[in-house]
């Protein structure tokens, strides 16, 4: 739905992993093949990088199936997850007329399946957040609908979105799927096979 948009948080450094894990991957780097399956479900995606990231813009650009991406740099380095959602939730109400609700994704969880996107679209509401959860853990996508947008903005810091959900419980649908993907972030080289693999 053109109204539904899609935030991927891509600004990390990969402390943990000990290289950037945003080109690892044997088959094609790991952004990739998680922006393949969000473009798969979204118009407008918009990605939020680091403040200077030519390989990665470079590397979005050149993939010609990549167009309905917008690419969004950071104000600074190092910043934490919470102003990394601030600064692309201002670009998107600054880039579209209409929003329904926004999408919140992770560059690093590039094996969440097509289905459980489309059962979190489906619950999407201007009043709702609504997420998936796989045995009893919450994951990601997280949407926020419409109304959430301003609180969505004042976040900042290394302070994510989860101090709205617990604000607005009554808000909250969680939504049971059979799929780790939805909680399986790649934090660890072994987790991920490398082009020499």
């Amino acid at each position: 739905m053109s109204n539904h948009v899609a935030l991927v948080l891509a600004a990390g450094f990969s402390k943990r992993y000990g290289s950037d894990k945003r080109f690892s991957g044997a088959d094609q780097p790991m952004i990739l093949q998680c922006l393949d399956t969000i473009c798969a479900h979204y118009e407008h995606v918009f990605v939020v990088h680091r403040h200077q990231d030519s390989d990665l813009i470079d590397l979005i650009q050149s993939m010609h199936k990549h167009k309905q991406i917008t690419l969004i740099p950071a104000p600074e380095n190092n910043i934490g997850i919470g102003t990394s959602i601030a600064t692309g939730v201002r670009k998107i109400e600054q880039s579209m007329t209409t929003i329904g609700s926004i999408s919140i994704f992770l560059a690093d969880m590039p094996f969440i399946e097509f289905e459980s996107i489309n059962a979190v679209i489906k619950r999407a509401n201007k009043n709702c957040i609504v997420r998936p959860v796989f045995n009893h853990q919450a994951g990601h996508p997280v949407c926020f609908g419409k109304s959430f947008l301003s609180s969505l903005k004042s976040l900042s810091g290394d302070n994510g979105a989860m101090s709205i959900i617990k604000n607005n419980r009554p808000a909250l649908i969680e939504i049971e799927v059979n799929d780790e993907g939805v909680i399986a972030d790649i934090d660890l080289s072994e987790h991920w096979p490398s082009p020499q693999e």
